[in-house]
């Protein structure tokens, strides 16, 4: 058990969370750190471990967009907005839309017509991934078609077709007489 947390510590120190595929290394981490190392994993069909990945896959994309609310507004009120039109005259003019929730709408009200800072974050742009989570597969594939050449030094296997069957001999069904007779 120590060998395999010494293996996913160097693991983590080798790959860093990068911005822009921040969803899937949270999700790797999760998969490395907890589900992997279950004794069930390796019991459960590939397609549980898909719904698990799945997910994994959703808890870390939940985490990367509330992780970039409180690091973009630290404790202030705030407003997921979409912006809309725009002007460059006399200033920066700025149409923007939001949801018509209760808790939307009293914030602004609370807030009036004072000054207020646009913080432009787009969670999306966290969501790649290193490489897709995959699944054991429930069968290993069998090495069928793989060439001619044999690899390190296996035998190459015989590829030649088939002997024909033995004639087999016929015989008539009410006699159990050879038909040539």
């Amino acid at each position: 058990m120590e060998a395999t947390t010494d293996a996913v510590a160097q693991a983590e120190a080798a790959v860093e969370l990068g911005i822009e595929t921040l969803r899937g290394d949270i999700r790797d981490r999760i998969l490395d750190n907890i589900c992997r190392q279950m004794p069930c994993w390796t019991k459960m069909s590939e397609h549980e471990q898909r719904l698990m990945i799945g997910r994994c896959d959703e808890v870390a994309g939940k985490t990367v967009r509330e992780a970039i609310k409180v690091v973009a507004h630290q404790g202030f009120d705030h407003l997921v907005v979409s912006t809309g039109k725009w002007t460059v005259k006399d200033g920066l003019k700025l149409e923007v839309g939001a949801s018509g929730s209760v808790d939307d709408i009293t914030k602004l009200a609370e807030h009036g017509a004072k000054p207020a800072v646009l913080v432009l974050a787009e969670p999306s742009v966290f969501f790649g991934q290193r490489a897709d989570a995959v699944a054991d597969r429930d069968q290993p594939d069998l090495p069928i078609d793989e060439g001619d050449e044999a690899e390190d030094g296996e035998e190459a296997a015989d590829r030649s077709p088939l002997p024909a069957p033995p004639a087999r001999e016929t015989r008539s069904r009410r006699t159990r007489e050879p038909a040539d007779a």
